[in-house]
C-alpha cells in the first residue's frame, strides 16, 4: 500500500480552477517492464469524487465529506484513512519522543530496523522532492515535460506532464483532483508525526501525467502511458465500497497470518 500512496502523490496535485465539471475516466497501460510494483491503471473523477487504481488497490476520495478509503481487492477489505490517521499519529509521536532520548548509535540501529519493516520510515524524516529535468517528450501525441520525484535523494519516479486542457480535462475537474490529494497530504503528514512532508507544494499546477516511469534501486521499472481519456458520466458505483468488503483496522491487521 505504501507504493500506491507514493504513486498517488506523484501523479496528482496538478491543478487550480474555475469551470464546469465534466466527469472523466483516464486509462493507463504498461508499455515497458511490468514485474515490479503495481502500476497505475486508472483515474476516475465525478464532481468532487475521485478514484485511482493500481494493482489490487483502489483509492476513493469524497470531497464533500473529506473521506479517503483504500480498497484492497485481493483481501476484499477496506481502510478508512481518517480513522487510521487518528490511530497511528499518537503512536508515531510517542516513537519519535522515545527515539529522541536514545544515544545516537542506538537510535540509528532502531531506525534501520524500522526501515526494514516500514520502507521509507527508517530515517528521522522523509524528504520528497519533485524537480523538472528539462527533458521534453511527445507521448501519444501530447507534448509533455518530465519531472523527477526523489525520496531522500533517491530517484523514485519520472512523470511526463502535459497541460490538463490538452487531454480534455476541465480546470474544475483538475481542482477536484488537487483537493483530493491535499487531503491525502494532510493525512499522511499527520500519520507520520512530521516525519513525512508531502511533495504537493512542489508540483506544477494544471498538469496531468501522460507517462510515468517508476524506479527501484536506481533502475527503471514499469512505464505506463495514458491510453484513453473519456469525458463522460462515471457510474456512482465506482466510488462506493463494494458489497462484501469488511473494514481493516489497526487492531485487525496481522490477524490470521
Amino acid at each position: 500500500m505504501r507504493h500506491s500512496l507514493s504513486l498517488a502523490l506523484t501523479i496528482c496535485g496538478f491543478a487550480l480552477c474555475t469551470a464546469a465539471h465534466a466527469d472523466f475516466r483516464a486509462d493507463f497501460a504498461v508499455v515497458k517492464g511490468g514485474n515490479g510494483d503495481p502500476a497505475l491503471s486508472r483515474i476516475e473523477l465525478s464532481g468532487n469524487r475521485m478514484r485511482t487504481d493500481a494493482g489490487n488497490v483502489s483509492m476513493l476520495f469524497d470531497g464533500s465529506s473529506n473521506r479517503m478509503i483504500v480498497l484492497m481487492h485481493d483481501k476484499k477489505k477496506f481502510m478508512d484513512m481518517a480513522k487510521l490517521a487518528e490511530t497511528v499519529a499518537p503512536a508515531m509521536e510517542q516513537a519519535q519522543a522515545a527515539l529522541a532520548n536514545l544515544p545516537p548509535a542506538q537510535r540509528a540501529m532502531i531506525e534501520q530496523q524500522m526501515g526494514k519493516h516500514m520502507p521509507g520510515m527508517g530515517a528521522a524524516s522523509v524528504d520528497v522532492s519533485i524537480k523538472p529535468t528539462g527533458v521534453r517528450e511527445i507521448v501519444g501525441g501530447h507534448a509533455c515535460e518530465v519531472y523527477s520525484t526523489a525520496v531522500n535523494g533517491v530517484r523514485s519516479a519520472d512523470s511526463c506532464l502535459t497541460p490538463v486542457g490538452a487531454v480534455g480535462i476541465t480546470a474544475a475537474d483538475a481542482a477536484a483532483m488537487r483537493s483530493a490529494f491535499e487531503q491525502l497530504k494532510a493525512m499522511t503528514e499527520k500519520m507520520s508525526a512530521g516525519m513525512f512532508k508531502s511533495p504537493l507544494s512542489g508540483m506544477p499546477m494544471d498538469r496531468f501525467p501522460v507517462k510515468i516511469t517508476s524506479y527501484r534501486n536506481g533502475r527503471a521499472g514499469e512505464t505506463v502511458e495514458l491510453k484513453s481519456l473519456i469525458t463522460s458520466s462515471v457510474p456512482a458505483s465506482d466510488f462506493a465500497i463494494p458489497a462484501g468488503y469488511s473494514e481493516e483496522t489497526m487492531g485487525s491487521m496481522g490477524r490470521g497470518r
